[in-house]
This record gives structure tokens, C-alpha cells and sequence, in this order.
């Protein structure tokens, strides 16, 4: 399963993935990184679908964006719907979900 998250980070990050709306203008080492988001991260389970607007818990908790952003991937971790605006912040997720999920509480 590592091997496989690896995989998918590194792939991802090959691919060259555009980040989020605003993340061409934030440094991600500079932002409002030790901010908790206050805007809703983590939905009731399945609730969040692709095509939906939802916040991207990654944005949220890297840049402190508080907008909703069409939903390019969903994952369900721990009960809990979470969205992202591409699959390059989906991969961010997996690699640190205590750190994404921690977030939303």
C-alpha cells in the first residue's frame, strides 16, 4: 500500500497537476500552513460528489483558501467525505491524512 501511495505522489507530481486556484501565488512553505481552516474540510459520508463545489481540505489547511472550488476527487477516510480540487492535492492528502484530517476537527 506505501508503494502504491509513493507511486501515486510521484506520478502525480510527473504529470505536473495544476494545484489550486490560488496556489500559483502562495508559496505552500509560507502560507498560512499552522492556520486551521475555518471553513467545513471533512462532509457527512458520500455527500460530496465530483462536479460539486466543495472546500479542498488541502487548500484549506496549506493556504488557508476559504473558497469552494469544483470537486475534481473525493476520498472517504474515517467516516468522512473529503474533496479536492485535482488529484495532485488528493495525493497530498494520502501521504499526510492525520495531518489533512486533523484539520476538519
Amino acid at each position: 500500500m506505501k508503494n502504491l501511495i509513493c507511486l501515486t505522489v510521484l506520478t502525480v507530481a510527473l504529470l505536473g497537476a495544476s494545484g489550486c486556484s490560488n496556489s500559483g501565488s502562495a508559496n505552500p512553505s509560507t502560507a498560512a500552513a499552522s492556520s486551521t481552516p475555518t471553513v467545513e474540510v471533512a462532509y457527512a459520508l458520500g455527500s460530496i460528489k465530483k462536479g460539486d463545489k466543495a472546500h479542498c481540505v488541502v487548500c484549506a489547511t496549506r493556504e488557508g483558501s476559504s473558497e469552494t472550488e469544483t470537486v475534481s476527487e473525493t476520498l472517504d477516510y474515517k467516516g468522512k467525505t473529503y474533496a479536492f480540487c485535482n488529484e495532485k492535492e488528493k495525493a497530498e492528502f494520502i501521504s499526510e491524512p492525520a495531518k489533512y484530517a486533523a484539520a476538519s476537527k
